[in-house]
């Protein structure tokens, strides 16, 4: 709820900026959108959204055709287009004898992945893979596109950090519910046990609680803010100095992509290091007995 709010005030703080600003056409990807599809949705809304509003209390407004589709959500889907296709292509026709030098950067960044998660969780950790590498991908590529001209990041948006951050929140309750069953709530109440679990057991079970629901918030916060003001930094540049290659907002928008990128992963890793069976960190898994050794 606390989230649902914040996210609510930050739309509407963007509504009332957007209606005091000057008006800035929009980008020719967004109004191709629009032209093509806004209606599709405007008439799939007309019949979704109503019901859901009511159930909340709302009242929904049907929007134009033309701004039916959010500007985020069209350079997320560009977003996620661009990591399907180049992971497609830098993969190539895989070779353990010859792989292509697109093959060999791809194995570059797995195992820089893998080294992390093996590092943070442990021999569990390279179960996490997929998903750490995933967001990865999404949120550099989205990062890195509003430095191209003509489009935006994705990730300046609250919205889409703020599904980012619910989703990475999601995934690691149920990876603890799945990994360790109902114990994963012994983890909510410190490692109490006894009589201090009696005695103030409740009280840090429902801090815990409290903490844990507030760190999506957080996760897309961070993320939004630093990737808002960075594109921020860069129009007022640019608007100062249009005569000149901005190299120093490219390289610190590089820059910031990167780091808000591995800030974004490495938390969604500690928060999965505390999903894992603490008591079992000791198991070698099949094919981790190096790993296992180093820790």
């Amino acid at each position: 709820m606390t989230f649902a709010l914040l996210l609510q005030h930050a739309s509407e703080a963007a509504g009332e900026h957007a209606e005091t600003a000057p008006h800035a056409s929009e980008p020719f990807l967004v109004e191709q959108a629009n032209h093509l599809l806004g209606p599709i949705v405007v008439a799939a809304e007309r019949v979704l959204m109503p019901p859901i509003f009511k159930l909340f209390g709302g009242q929904w407004r049907e929007p134009s055709p033309n701004e039916a589709i959010p500007e985020q959500v069209v350079f997320a889907v560009v977003a996620f287009v661009i990591c399907l296709a180049g992971a497609r292509l830098l993969r190539g026709k895989l070779s353990v004898d010859r792989p292509s030098k697109g093959q060999q950067l791809l194995e570059v960044v797995v195992e820089q992945i893998r080294g992390l998660l093996d590092q943070v969780i442990g021999p569990y950790g390279r179960r996490y893979v997929p998903v750490i590498g995933a967001f990865a991908t999404f949120i550099l590529i989205s990062n890195l596109l509003g430095l191209i001209p003509g489009l935006e990041s994705p990730t300046s948006s609250i919205n889409v950090t703020g599904a980012l951050g619910i989703t990475s929140f999601l995934y690691y309750i149920v990876s603890g519910f799945r990994q360790q069953g109902i114990k994963y709530l012994k983890h909510f109440t410190g490692g109490l046990s006894g009589a201090m679990l009696i005695a103030i057991g409740p009280l840090i079970f429902v801090v815990e609680i409290l903490s844990n629901c507030v760190r999506p918030v957080t996760l897309s916060l961070r993320l939004f803010v630093n990737m808002f003001a960075d594109h921020q930094i860069g129009s007022a540049f640019l608007g100062m100095v249009p005569q000149l290659v901005p190299i120093f907002t490219i390289v610190l928008g590089v820059f910031v992509s990167f780091v808000q990128t591995f800030i974004f992963i490495m938390l969604s890793m500690v928060y999965l290091s505390e999903t894992v069976p603490h008591d079992d960190h000791d198991v070698e898994e099949p094919g981790h007995e190096a790993v296992a050794e180093a820790h």
